[in-house]
């Protein structure tokens, strides 16, 4: 009898202690492990409210008024068609949860990196779909997904797995330097994170519909992110994983591609567009991503003397925001448009030893070569873009195209600038279903095998 009871005491304590060392925030999922790092469920009406609340600061870092675009964006999503209808959005919980998952930093170190998924819990609801949501250029860590709420979470109401990975520097990896062109390094990240949020999103009970998959989005530096996580999906991916995903199409808006390209342009036109600011951070991030082929080198090797006397080099070595951070702190040093004003004569020659070892270095984050998509690509640019230029996208849907050309290019019905081309983007996003997006772009047109 002593024995049993002694027993029993064992278990008991034994339990206790195990539940000790286990955090409640720790979440198994077979071998994998993550943690999280707040969970909130909410109304469908206190999403919204979340998301517009994100996007008002997001505007108000690029020093844009939100006042009249806020009431725009609640009319934008009373339109949209959700895939559940509004009585039924009433009653469903919206479940937002913030998490870290297992990487490597661009230097192959162990790190853990963060993210974002949203979802719907409905009760007997088999969830259609996924969203892989590529966010807008870093502008501040303050508006990662994972410390906020992205206003495109309202599409959990689409019957959607809404995933929204953070860039490396943002989120837990905060203080790191943002890679920014970094394709293939994020396009690795993102697709861990979107591997991470099915467990966690079938860890709470969520079924996935038999034909369940997952159509990936994003734009300018997101764009880019997009394209690029479809080429590390179809080509490095084991097939396991990536029919657990089962990527449908991809939506690219005005994303860089090649950086390489948009560097060689912007030298042989003199002319660096409407935001120098993404070359400076671009190249700098060669220092993040691609330091083993850099090596021996520092960004003061690649700038002008006029750009050393300004204090630009200090200020590429120092800081650790966003690109409008940047943009901020440049503090109109970044007025002139012509190359020559930044960079020194070396990388100004496209023939020069040390403009080679640059272009080596951005080539390796070419999202144009040595592969041909297989599933469906379109491609969003206005010809007036003068951020990123429109041929740039042409280039590389030349450049993928082969027998069967599974690459669409779309141009906005109004042509304007990058930025009014991201509202457009997004306001699309909040207006249309998937489906109905898919229909428009794509239409019957099946992709190539």
């Amino acid at each position: 009898m002593m024995k049993n009871i002694f027993g029993i005491f064992f278990l008991l304590f034994f339990s206790a202690y195990v539940r000790a060392q286990v955090s409640p925030d720790t979440i198994m999922v077979g071998d994998n492990s993550y943690r999280v790092i707040k969970v909130s469920d909410y109304s469908f009406k206190e999403l919204v409210n979340e998301g517009i609340s994100t996007t008002a600061h997001r505007l108000d870092i690029l020093h844009i008024p939100i006042r009249q675009f806020q009431f725009v964006i609640r009319g934008f999503i009373n339109s949209h068609s959700f895939s559940i209808k509004k009585r039924e959005r009433r009653r469903t919980t919206f479940r937002v949860v913030a998490f870290t998952y297992p990487s490597v930093s661009p230097q192959g170190d162990t790190i853990m990196l963060s993210g974002l998924v949203t979802f719907p819990i409905l009760e007997g609801n088999n969830i259609q779909r996924m969203l892989l949501f590529h966010r807008l250029t870093a502008v501040s860590n303050t508006i990662a997904p994972s410390n906020s709420t992205p206003i495109e979470s309202v599409l959990s109401a689409d019957n959607t797995i809404c995933v929204f990975p953070d860039y490396y520097g943002c989120g837990v990896s905060e203080g790191n330097p943002l890679p920014f062109v970094a394709l293939n390094y994020h396009a690795r990240c993102a697709t861990e994170c979107a591997l991470a949020a099915l467990d966690i999103v079938q860890y709470n009970g969520v079924v996935l519909a038999p034909d369940f998959y997952t159509w990936n989005t994003g734009y300018s530096q997101g764009g880019g992110y997009a394209l690029a996580t479809q080429k590390y999906i179809e080509n490095k991916l084991p097939d396991s994983l990536s029919r657990r995903i089962n990527l449908r199409w991809s939506l690219c808006y005005g994303g860089i591609y090649s950086p390489a390209k948009l560097y060689e342009t912007a030298i042989v036109t003199g002319n660096m567009g409407n935001s120098p600011s993404v070359f400076l951070q671009s190249l700098r991030g060669l220092f993040v991503s691609h330091k083993d082929i850099l090596e021996g080198l520092t960004i003061s090797d690649l700038l002008s003397e006029k750009a050393i006397e300004s204090g630009l080099d200090s200020l590429l070595q120092t800081y650790d925001d966003g690109l409008f951070d940047l943009a901020d702190r440049l503090d109109g040093r970044d007025r002139s448009r012509n190359p020559a004003d930044y960079f020194c004569a070396s990388v100004l020659d496209t023939s020069s030893a040390l403009y080679k070892k640059v272009e080596t270095a951005f080539l390796l984050d070419d999202c144009g070569k040595d592969w041909h998509p297989r599933s469906k690509v379109v491609f969003g640019h206005s010809r007036k873009d003068k951020t990123i230029p429109f041929q740039l996208t042409i280039l590389t849907k030349e450049q993928l195209a082969d027998s069967c050309d599974n690459t669409i290019l779309k141009t906005p019905v109004y042509n304007g600038s990058h930025v009014f081309t991201a509202f457009i983007y997004d306001y699309m996003l909040l207006l249309y279903r998937e489906d109905e997006l898919f229909k428009k772009f794509i239409g019957d047109v099946s992709p190539c095998d």
